[in-house]
């Protein structure tokens, strides 16, 4: 075997151009062979690296910088073209629904809407719309403005106001015809000697009671139609569904907070609740509704009156034990058709005559009763003076426990045999009290005439866990 050593080169030679594929075009490389035995060896260096020069290194810079802004450019573009596009879009919803502008059509976010428009009634009010779609401008601020010179404050007083007068009720009316009708409440107004009402620029004037339906809770005033602001337009209750917007117009406290306005939606309709002992079909709504608010109107969004605002206290339900459950940040309205029904009825007659013997009962089941001894039945909540049941003789804490020949199990059975009886009718009870039993004979009244003056202010139900 030879060694390597200079001496041993065969041949050598500086070249230009890379042989062989060794290095790059351009740099100078040495190549030298030499021999071992009968074997040629060739061996290639790169000895000088080509560099590029700086014109070629600044032309491929801005070669790369010309590609990076055209691409840049091209992303950019592409950004502006979909803003533009969304912008379009809603301007477009914005843009007046004039059946000729096609060129940017409103956004429909309620599909269902535009394929089945739903039908006004035959009086043109209370159709159907959406309350509020995205894009649509506000139109509460409207429907206030438009709406509050037909609301009314409702003062009641217990004699002539002029005089020796006591404020006995304070609530909501609003007018709903040119002719000087105004509707509210029946408990805004019940037992009223004297009724004022205070319009929305402050001034006011003496009403009359027209008549009002306790059951229903519904009464009708009236001024000279001389005084009449605005008669508000009243909607179709029956189309009002289940998440529309809804705005009350009320006075939460009174005259300190009045004409004040609250918004909210449906939570339910055909709602049916008992508010006072009374129960009737409500729309449930979440609008902030306070005793002042009693009586109100409460609006669609087109403006039209759906509903009479009541604030009292509402029983939803009961629990376990039969103890009432009562309804926190609900209100509840009374559907306009059913009202607007009772008002026709009370402008007519004067009055609408509702069997009623002035007894609230609370129901006393098994567990309680095994738990107090004491017998099932409805037990007697409180008394309304000069009423039925007092001349009778009934008293807070008794338990009613056979109306004729019927056992009662609960409240509710009795109620329902009292409302089957005509006013003027007799019945007789078994109640009991104090341990022992009792029979009493009454005459069924007018609920509308019995009063509201609870019997020695007595309250029954807490000798026995209520």
């Amino acid at each position: 075997m030879n060694d390597f050593n200079e001496s041993n080169f065969v041949n050598g030679s500086v070249q230009g151009v890379a042989p062989n594929g060794n290095g790059q075009s351009g740099d100078k490389v040495r190549s030298v062979s030499w021999s071992e035995g009968d074997k040629v060896h060739v061996e290639t260096t790169v000895i000088h690296k080509n560099v590029p020069s700086v014109g070629t290194i600044l032309i491929t810079a801005i070669t790369f910088l010309v590609i990076g802004a055209l691409v840049a450019s091209g992303i950019l573009l592409a950004r502006f073209i979909e803003i533009d596009t969304i912008s379009a879009a809603l301007v477009g919803s914005l843009e007046s629904d004039d059946p000729s502008n096609t060129t940017n059509p409103p956004l429909i976010t309620n599909p269902s809407l535009a394929t089945n428009p739903p039908a006004g009634d035959a009086t043109g009010g209370g159709s159907h719309s959406p309350s509020i779609v995205f894009g649509d401008a506000n139109p509460i601020p409207n429907i206030y403005s438009s709406s509050v010179e037909g609301v009314v404050i409702i003062n009641s007083y217990s004699g002539n106001r002029n005089s020796n007068y006591n404020l006995i009720g304070t609530g909501t009316g609003f007018f709903i015809s040119t002719d000087g009708y105004v509707l509210t409440n029946a408990h805004v107004v019940e037992d009223a000697v004297s009724v004022w009402i205070t319009f929305y620029d402050g001034s006011n004037t003496k009403a009359s009671i027209v008549g009002y339906d306790v059951s229903t809770d519904v009464a009708v005033l009236r001024v000279e139609a001389s005084k009449v602001t605005k008669a508000l337009t009243i909607g179709n209750s029956d189309s009002v569904q289940t998440g529309d917007f809804v705005l009350a117009i009320g006075h939460p406290t009174g005259e300190e907070l009045s004409f004040t306005g609250t918004f909210g939606m449906v939570g339910a309709v055909n709602r049916s609740v008992l508010i006072d002992g009374m129960r009737n079909t409500y729309i449930q709504i979440d609008a902030a509704i306070n005793p002042g608010n009693s009586g109100g109107p409460l609006f669609d969004m087109n403006g039209n009156v759906i509903g009479i605002n009541s604030a009292k206290t509402v029983i939803a339900s009961y629990n376990e034990d039969g103890e009432p459950i009562s309804a926190e940040g609900l209100g509840f309205a009374l559907p306009i058709n059913n009202a607007m029904d009772i008002a026709s009825k009370l402008i007519e007659d004067g009055s609408i005559p509702r069997p009623g013997i002035g007894v609230s009962v609370i129901t006393i089941n098994e567990q309680r009763a095994e738990s107090f001894n004491i017998p099932c039945g409805a037990l007697v909540y409180s008394v309304i003076k000069d009423g039925p049941a007092h001349k009778a003789g009934l008293y807070a804490d008794d338990i009613i426990v056979k109306a004729g020949d019927t056992e009662i199990t609960d409240k509710e059975l009795f109620v329902e045999i009292i409302q089957g009886l005509n006013v003027g009718d007799s019945i007789e009870l078994q109640y009991w009290r104090d341990g022992e039993m009792h029979t009493c004979t009454l005459v069924v009244g007018n609920l509308n005439e019995i009063g509201s003056e609870v019997l020695d202010d007595a309250y029954g139900g807490s000798n026995f866990g209520f």
